[in-house]
């Protein structure tokens, strides 16, 4: 059961029953959060580079340890090589965009707080796997920080610092922030963030 803590206006979860399962809680603390979101965060496994040198360095073992044999074929058919290769490229887990996401961080506005809804893995282990199952973790990610300076900069430097807190909760994964710092200078934060609160 919800209720409402009028001083810090906030809804705290008490379970009626002991047995009451975790991810039915989530369930229904996901159900009562407001459609406010305004940006998706990818959060991937390690950054691009680090992946692609992991993986060069997982082929160059392999093509090593290949007999002597192996070796006079890639010699006499170049080919042989290259597909072999594209083989161990999509075996080790293809390309590191979009198939390393363990999770995601969706901000919203909530009054005047910037938060950070976050999605995960369902997984004890974070490792390199195709096989992902993502569901709700918290209502924020980072501890919410209160925007202040209403003004387009102030809430733009605000949201920054919320993502940057974010990043230091998720220690050892990488936040892609190629599109938001594409995108941000452009946004006019202020009609955004009146808009989502409905000011």
């Amino acid at each position: 059961m919800y209720l409402l803590n009028q001083r810090l206006n906030v809804l705290i979860y008490k379970p009626r029953h002991k047995q009451t399962k975790p991810w039915l809680h989530n369930q229904l603390l996901y159900a009562m959060i407001p459609n406010n979101y305004f940006l998706v965060i990818l959060v991937y496994r390690l950054d691009r580079d680090k992946y692609y040198d992991q993986m060069q360095n997982h082929i160059d073992k392999i093509f090593e340890s290949d007999n002597d044999i192996v070796k006079k074929a890639f010699e006499n058919d170049p080919n042989l090589k290259t597909q072999y290769e594209s083989h161990l490229r999509k075996s080790y887990g293809g390309s590191w965009e979009f198939n390393e996401i363990i999770g995601y961080i969706k901000l919203y506005f909530y009054g005047t707080q910037i938060r950070g809804e976050y999605w995960k893995v369902n997984a004890k282990k974070i490792v390199k796997t195709k096989k992902k199952q993502f569901e709700f973790e918290n209502y924020t990610l980072a501890y919410e920080l209160t925007i202040s300076d209403k003004t387009s900069s102030g809430i733009l430097k605000t949201v920054r610092t919320y993502i940057e807190n974010c990043s230091k909760e998720l220690k050892n994964c990488f936040l892609d922030m190629s599109d938001f710092d594409m995108l941000a200078p452009y946004i006019n934060w202020e009609s955004l963030y009146k808009e989502k609160i409905r000011i």
